[in-house]
């Protein structure tokens, strides 16, 4: 595998040279700061580019249109690191080496990109109709996932710990500000996303230099655009913020926010022992509380280390809560006193190195960590000496280094708000 970056059209460029796939897979992503006013019509302007372009103005056009390269395939997606928003246009198609046909698939892929790039320019008062259509769609799909009682728990959570900052926000929007956009609010961030975000494509693939060359027909930028990529602030609280909220739910979901003090440990401890600690089914809270006592019916531990907070969420019986809490408590309490084996740590380890080595076996899954390490900084080798680096004395230290923040609980029995 080889790795080329370089810069065409004032975008960055990178090249992810591997025979691994028969196929391309093309991505071009768009990052800035995560703004709550904007964050909603960025996904629905996202929505909007993949579904029509100017030369393909329906649904049905563009998937046609992709049909006839061998089924291509157009998707999008958003994320959040750290404060940062994202957006992510991929096309994956066949790579023309391996079919009998020419067709210069990789030259038309780019020249549908730059289709879907360009096109929200032209939007005008015909396009308001489509607008209508989507939001409608969007929301019945927010309204889908907040069906969902543990997401309800989780976005309540959130909004508690963060309130309006964008560490609280999540990467989809909100679902009240849907009505409010306009044409031209979808305009404006389009205009925004394309001439202020940092921009970057990535392909992955067999790829030659011709190849290379075609990928300027993506776009061309006036001006280079590099933002920093920010981290969180400190800001632990002194008093255990605790809220109950009442639901028709079957089981209570109760989730404990930490927040993470980074002058007292780094990234890589925090995520190692996020997998001890709830990040499996081997983690402490996985063996001790679902098995071993029987507690949850569903219990894990997520870690945004770019966001600074920690989350244990657990589905439990109505009347077990309090005691659920406590016993998550107790868990962390383990590895602050140095309560676990060094064959646990190392087994850790090495399942994360192997987790990441398995990514590679996706295409999506290189163009993302190659991107992370544009992002970061931190080179695949140095991610695997950092890993392999951590000691149990690291280990001790992120656990110290956890601060509970919130404890939020959606139940639908009675509750106990000490």
């Amino acid at each position: 595998m080889e790795i080329r970056n370089e810069r065409l059209n004032n975008i960055p460029i990178v090249t992810i040279d591997t025979n691994k796939f028969k196929t391309f897979t093309l991505r071009v992503t768009f990052r800035n700061e995560l703004d709550v006013n904007t964050v909603t019509a960025r996904n629905l302007l996202a929505r909007m580019m993949v579904k029509r372009t100017k030369t393909h103005n329906s649904e049905a056009a563009l998937v046609q249109y992709l049909s006839e390269y061998y089924g291509a395939h157009l998707t999008y997606q958003t994320s959040k690191v750290g404060t940062s928003h994202l957006v992510h246009f991929t096309l994956e198609f066949v790579n023309e080496r391996f079919i009998k046909e020419d067709l210069n698939i990789l030259e038309h892929m780019s020249k549908l990109l730059n289709d879907v790039l360009t096109t929200p320019f032209s939007y005008d008062e015909e396009t308001v109709k489509f607008l209508e259509k989507e939001k409608r769609l969007y929301k019945n799909r927010l309204k889908s996932m907040m069906d969902n009682s543990m997401q309800r728990a989780y976005t309540g959570l959130l909004k508690e710990m963060f309130g309006d900052k964008p560490e609280g926000q999540l990467s989809y929007g909100n679902i009240e500000d849907i009505d409010e956009i306009t044409i031209d609010d979808i305009k404006k961030v389009h205009k925004s996303m394309m001439d202020t975000d940092e921009m970057m494509i990535l392909l992955c693939g067999n790829i030659d230099d011709r190849s290379i060359n075609l990928l300027q027909k993506i776009y061309d930028r006036e001006n280079y655009v590099e933002l920093p990529f920010n981290n969180y602030e400190v800001d632990l609280k002194k008093i255990v913020n605790y809220k109950v909220m009442h639901d028709d739910v079957e089981q209570s979901k109760a989730i404990l926010g930490f927040r993470i003090d980074k002058d007292k440990t780094n990234e890589m401890s925090v995520r190692i022992f996020n997998r001890m600690f709830g990040g499996g089914a081997s983690s402490y809270l996985f063996k001790h509380l679902r098995e071993a006592r029987s507690l949850a019916y569903q219990i894990s531990s997520n870690v945004d280390v770019k966001n600074g907070y920690l989350f244990a969420l657990a589905g439990v019986d109505h009347s077990r809560v309090k005691e659920t809490e406590q016993h998550i408590i107790i868990e962390l309490e383990k590895f602050q006193n140095g309560d676990f084996t060094t064959e646990f740590l190392e087994e850790t380890k090495k399942k994360l190195l192997s987790d990441r080595e398995n990514s590679k076996d996706r295409a999506k899954g290189m163009i993302s960590i190659v991107y992370s390490e544009n992002l970061t900084g931190l080179t695949d080798e140095e991610f695997k000496e950092k890993v392999e680096s951590i000691t149990r004395e690291d280990i001790i230290e992120a656990a110290h280094s956890i601060h509970l923040d919130t404890v939020y609980t959606l139940t639908g029995g009675e509750s106990d708000d000490s």
